[in-house]
């Protein structure tokens, strides 16, 4: 696939991202993919890894807050994410 086609896709995936986050105070990365096909329809379906990827490059735009804890099940690795926050100009 060609880079501009890439970045053509993960820039929606983050879009769509945000928007989910922009619709809740407070989220955790494991709810993510439910909510997403939820929004779509049932039209998007996306795999952890693949969100994860998202968050990952919104986290190091300044576009989202997380942090790293564990749920009341006491999974690890799951991510507490807060409304995403405009980034700063330079």
């Amino acid at each position: 696939m060609g880079e501009s086609k890439l970045d053509l896709l993960q820039g929606t995936l983050d879009l769509m991202v945000l928007q989910t986050l922009a619709a809740s105070a407070r989220s955790t990365a494991m709810a993510l993919p439910a909510a997403l096909s939820q929004a779509s329809g049932d039209e998007v379906l996306l795999n952890q890894g693949t969100i994860y990827a998202s968050l990952v490059r919104l986290q190091q735009r300044g576009w989202i807050d997380a942090e790293w804890g564990t749920s009341d099940k006491q999974s690890q690795g799951q991510v507490l994410l807060h409304h995403p926050q405009r980034p700063q100009a330079a």
